[in-house]
């Protein structure tokens, strides 16, 4: 069954504080990630690079957490992506630190809910990535979306 694969680049790297994260969607095009798409008999659509939404106002009480209103405008603009992504085929997210994630899956899981289909996610690191804004001693964000998924409180920014 041939797919549409939908390339969406997040060049995030709010949620740590290491720099390099924002080439990634660049690294994979050059890598040739459509054409090897393409080779496996699947189609490619590369829907360009999401850009950084205005910022609206975001606390958190821990004062470790750093770049919340950027995480949150990049979750809310990947949810949106990825719920519009599902409906055209399957989508791709080129990252950018892994605090893609929350709004990745969120906008897949908001499309499965619309559809009455369940949704499963198979998360694979090296950290379970489950600490909240209020438990993570380092305020990467990029630790934190396991938690997210899973209804933990703590996201009310």
């Amino acid at each position: 069954m041939t797919k549409t694969c939908i390339l969406i680049g997040a060049p995030i790297d709010t949620g740590q504080r290491r720099a390099g994260c924002l080439m990634g969607p660049a690294a994979y095009r050059v890598a040739g990630l459509a054409q090897a798409i393409i080779d496996t008999g699947n189609r490619a659509e590369d829907w360009g690079d999401l850009s950084m939404p205005a910022l609206r106002p975001a606390s958190c009480a821990n004062p470790a957490v750093h770049s919340l209103a950027e995480t949150v405008g990049w979750t809310e603009a990947l949810a949106g992506a990825g719920e519009r992504a599902m409906a055209a085929g399957f989508p791709i997210f080129l990252g950018g630190d892994h605090s893609l994630s929350l709004g990745s899956v969120a906008g897949v899981a908001a499309h499965a809910a619309a559809a009455g289909r369940p949704l499963f996610v198979l998360w694979l690191d090296a950290h379970s990535d489950y600490h909240t804004p209020l438990t993570t001693a380092s305020g990467n964000l990029h630790g934190t979306p396991v938690a997210y998924i899973a209804g933990r409180p703590g996201f009310d920014a």
